[in-house]
This record gives C-alpha cells, structure tokens and sequence, in this order.
C-alpha cells in the first residue's frame, strides 16, 4: 500500500477546479468549571480561537494539501469579516483568488463552535441561503469560462447555501463535457436531478436515501439494484455512497464494492466527507481500481475524524508508521486481493507457498528462502485449525493455533503476507488470487508415482489451476529428514 500511496504523488500534479460553498469555520475552544447562575448551561472560560475554511473550501484545502494544483470558484461578501478572513485564509494556502465571484447583497457562510474537551457544545450558523441573483449567475458562469481547462478535473462541493443552482450546475457540466473534465460531485438535495450528466456522485447515506424517495423507488429493495437506478436516472457513471461507520459503497451498473471503515477513534466528523471526496477525485484521476480507491480514500477520513476541526490530510500522512497500512495476516481473501492489485504500479511478481506450518523448523525457513528468490512478493498460505483436522494429520493437530502459527511465519522477513484458507487445498485460493508462481515442497516428487496418493491427486489439481490462468509452478527440494510429525514423534518418543 505504501507503494501505492507513493505512486499517487506521482499523479497528483493534474489540475483541479473546486466550486462550490465556501464558508469560515470558527472553533472557540475553552473550559467548563461552571453552570451559569441566569440559566442552566456551562459557562465556557475562552483559551483559545481558530478560524478554518470550510465548505468546498475545505475540498480545496484538501487538494492543496494531496498536491493538486488548485483554483476555486465561490462566492463571497468581501465586504464582511467572513469574507476577508477567506481571502485571507486562501491567500496564506497559495489558492489563487480569481475565481471568487464577490457580492455585497449576502453575507459569507460562518459557522462558529464552542468547543471543550473535544466536544462540541454549540454550533451557531450566520449565513444567507438564498439561489443566485442573475447578475451574480453571469459572474459565476463567466468564471467557469476564464479557469475551467481542457482535462481538468472538476469537483462540485454543493453545501446547499445557494451557490450551487440548476442552471449553474447545468453550465458547469456541459462546459466540461466539451472540455473533456471529469465531473465529480458532493450533492445535496433535495433537487438531485440538477447534477444529470455528473461522472461520479459522492452522496452520503441520508442523501442516497432522498435520492429513493425523490426517483419513486422503493427503499426495501436491494440497495445496490436501487443504486444502479439512480445512476440510471441521474446518467452517471457511478455512485461512490458514504455510510459512516459502514464505510464506502461504491455501486455502478457494472461493479459494486464495499470497503469498511478505518475508523478506530473519532474526535470530530466536520469535513471528513470533503477529505473522502478530495482523495477519491485523486484516485480516480489516477486511473486507480475502485477497491484501491476506496482504502485509500477510508484510511485518509480515517485520519481526519482524529480531529475535531476541519483538517486536510497529506499523502505522506497516509504513510505515517501510525497508521496500521502494512499489517502482514489476512483471513479475508478479498482484503488481500486488495493489497496485491499492483497492475499499474511496478508489475511486481507475486509467489505463493502454502502448509500448515505448525511447528516452525529449518526446512519451513528454507522453503520460503527460495520461494522468495523467485520474485518480489511472497504471499504464504496458511490452513485453518479445522482446515488441518481435515487432512488427518493425528490427534491433537494443529498443536498450535492460526493465530500463532501466523504469527509465527509473518515475523520472517522474506515474508510480505499471510493468509489464511479453510479448504483441505489452496486450490480455490490459488484461483481467486492467481499468484505469478506457485511453489511446492519436493516431497510431492517422491510421492508421484505413488498411486491413489490424496496428496498427489491434490497437488496435480492446484497445478491445474496454476497452468490454466498461465502461472508457473516451481518445486523445492526439502531438507531431508525435517517434518512437524517427525519433530513431535521425538519429543513422544523422548517422552516414553
């Protein structure tokens, strides 16, 4: 992943256009030692206040921060505090201010939050939502002429306050229809019909459900059937759902995906969603598989809920030793798929080994030494507890548990990960994951002429497999006279 990750910074350098609300997020930080004597609410004993952009400006904080090169187009009060303390916070993250179409006829977004001991106390909203007079429609249209660039990718962050209208939106897309962007959109509804034409729509869970309602589809259907309906409806390409603790639903006519949250600590949801929209448009903008961009866009909103302010997230951030990105042990296979999707970036060979590995000995460690010399990654597969009861080894095996046998294997260094299987084979495993070269220990060509051999007839089986979607299979001779039986009928012999 780390490699992935890297790689990406490669692709960030693509230009992007972000419009839509912008807003000042105030955070008053302070302490509670008191209930007010004129009422019964905390008294907050002021340490501290912060002002941060919010809104679509905080979708371009995030771009800025990944390393797009950044314009926004919004609208403002330059005459009001809010609206200078914007151009004041644009101005100090190198966002260029051309794009502002400037109004004395409305006030500029502010949300103000009391804050203490990580917790929101009060949130107060100043704002005017009201749709775009028609002069101010032709500024905004006028901007999309001067900044909008052939390739671009273009982000609509609509908040809901007025900015983003129907007849706005629909100059906004077929603009970049003959400019060949990519449009992607954070909607709001209840007018969701306006972003028809959209390649990507990132709504949240509440969202989707308004999308049912507003398109007469019946919510106790399959959701994703529902899903591939809406995108019908709205002639997109696809639907990049938000659902908070569940994670990301990505739902297409043609892929559904599902990636859990990263999520184990959340100190504040205030702009998590424009961190997921902005690191999606980075994957996507990439070329990068749905699956791929999904981790990534979890593990980057996992970061953010850490804080409770509006916050943007680095790529070198999704590298930090922190966070959990190079764990070793899967069970789920699916999840491993994940992390060895390396097609477009280093076309690294992937080798498989699989076994019990009950007790670790010499002749398990010589084995995967040269398994790994045959490639880059060594992926070892490891039967369960009831995977190795199946293939008869005796009573009392496994003597250890997967999770310490796996333990065990992934703490070797030529090893990069470990997965487990519940079949007697890893046929079915070597078919879904379809490593580059599977290796065998040598003692499969003793056994090839043994007839009616239950290993040997699997063994030619998983072979099977292998040749079939062109991988190769490698035998290893093994040390002779080294076996987990053969070292547990010492130590039952010595017991004697």
């Amino acid at each position: 992943m780390k490699e992935i990750i890297n790689q990406l910074k490669l692709c960030k350098k693509k230009e992007v256009l972000v419009i839509g609300d912008v807003m000042v997020d105030e955070y008053v930080v302070g302490n509670v030692e008191r209930i007010s004597s004129e009422a019964p609410i905390p008294v907050v004993k002021e340490v501290s206040r912060d002002y941060c952009i919010g809104g679509a400006g905080n979708v371009a904080a995030n771009c800025v921060e990944i390393g797009f090169k950044t314009t926004i187009i919004s609208i403002i009060n330059d005459s009001d505090f809010s609206g200078q303390k914007i151009i004041s916070i644009l101005k100090d993250a190198k966002i260029p201010m051309n794009g502002l179409v400037r109004s004395n006829d409305r006030k500029t977004t502010h949300k103000k939050r009391i804050v203490s001991k990580n917790q929101q106390l009060l949130c107060l909203d100043s704002e005017d939502v009201k749709p775009l007079s028609r002069s101010e429609l032709k500024s905004a249209c006028e901007k999309i002429d001067l900044l909008m660039k052939p390739g671009m990718l273009v982000l609509i962050s609509d908040y809901d306050r007025g900015f983003i209208t129907p007849e706005f939106v629909e100059y906004i897309i077929k603009r970049a229809a003959i400019l060949k962007c990519l449009v992607m959109v954070d909607p709001s509804g209840p007018d969701y019909l306006k972003y028809k034409g959209a390649q990507y729509i990132k709504p949240n869970l509440k969202e989707f459900n308004e999308m049912l309602s507003v398109f007469n589809l019946n919510p106790n259907n399959d959701p994703i059937k529902n899903g591939v309906e809406v995108c019908k409806k709205l002639q997109c390409g696809g639907l990049f759902v938000t659902m908070g603790e569940k994670g990301i639903q990505y739902i297409s006519p043609n892929l559904q995906v599902n990636s859990p949250t990263q999520a184990t600590e959340i100190y504040g949801l205030a702009g998590a969603g424009d961190t997921v929209f902005a690191y999606l448009a980075l994957c996507v903008s990439c070329n990068l598989s749905i699956d791929l961009s999904l981790i990534i866009a979890n593990k980057a909103a996992a970061i953010a809920v850490l804080h409770v302010r509006t916050y943007s997230v680095s790529l070198d951030e999704l590298i930090n030793k922190e966070i959990d990105f190079s764990a070793k042990i899967f069970t789920e296979w699916s999840h491993l798929k994940i992390e060895l999707d390396w097609q477009s970036f280093g076309k690294k060979n992937v080798i498989f080994a699989s076994g019990c590995f009950d007790i670790l000995h010499a002749g398990h460690v010589y084995l995967l030494k040269e398994a790994k010399k045959l490639g880059d990654i060594l992926v070892v597969g490891i039967n369960s507890d009831e995977s190795v009861k199946m293939l008869g080894k005796g009573s009392g095996r496994p003597v250890n548990s997967f999770t310490n046998r796996a333990n065990v294997i992934a703490a070797l260094g030529m090893v990069d990960f470990v997965v487990q299987f519940d079949q007697s084979s890893p046929k079915e495993l070597l078919e879904y994951l379809k490593p580059d070269v599977f290796v065998k220990g040598g003692d499969y060509i003793a056994n090839k002429n043994t007839k009616n051999n239950e290993l040997l007839k699997k063994f030619i089986e998983e072979c099977d497999v292998v040749k079939k979607y062109g991988g190769l299979v490698k035998m290893v001779e093994l040390v002779p006279n080294l076996s987990t039986t053969n070292i547990i009928k010492k130590i039952n012999d010595a017991q004697v």
